[in-house]
Parts: C-alpha cells; sequence; structure tokens
C-alpha cells in the first residue's frame, strides 16, 4: 500500500483527555480532522512500534478517499486524531504524488 501523505503528530496523555492505552501493531485507522471535515484513514506503522500517550510521532497516512481530501494536504496543514474525541493533534509534513 502507497502512501498518500506523512503526519507528525502528538498523541495527547490520558489527563489531557488522550487514549489511557499506546496505539500498537502495523497499522491504526482513525479519522483525521482536516480543514473542519473529517477523513477515514490508515496509519502505516508497520514496525509494531508502541505509540505512547503524550509522545510525538511522525507516521505515512493512506486515505480511504484521497479524491476527497486530496486537495487539503497541504504540508503544514493543521490536523486532528479522533477516536470518539480528539486525540492528538499535528499537521501534514509531506504529501506524495496522487
Amino acid at each position: 500500500m502507497k502512501p498518500d501523505a506523512r503526519i507528525s503528530f502528538q498523541l495527547l496523555s490520558p489527563n489531557e483527555g488522550g487514549r489511557k492505552t499506546s496505539i500498537q501493531g502495523n497499522a491504526y485507522g482513525c479519522p483525521l480532522l482536516i480543514d473542519e471535515e473529517y477523513f477515514d484513514c490508515r496509519f502505516m506503522l508497520g514496525n509494531s512500534v508502541n505509540y505512547e500517550s503524550g509522545s510525538c510521532y511522525e507516521v505515512d497516512v493512506k486515505f480511504l478517499r484521497l479524491d476527497l481530501v486530496s486537495s487539503r494536504l497541504q504540508v503544514g496543514a493543521p490536523i486532528e486524531l479522533w477516536e470518539g474525541k480528539r486525540i492528538g493533534f499535528g499537521h501534514v509534513v509531506k504529501k506524495y504524488a496522487d
């Protein structure tokens, strides 16, 4: 699977309203808020690292409907991770070719 973008993000700590457990596995799916609209995506984690609450990371992302989000994927565009509530925030680092 080829990524559509690379994002930098910080997971909120449990005290800030974030996840109580780390994100684990090779992939993780959640909606990203970009330009006040939610888009479903998959984080391409690859090497099964534990993504701990309160920490910062960079990952490649694959969108389920790139055609709907492509024009909003500008370097520096702010994003939020959503899991029934805001669990993280960050920005677009790189947009790969469509």
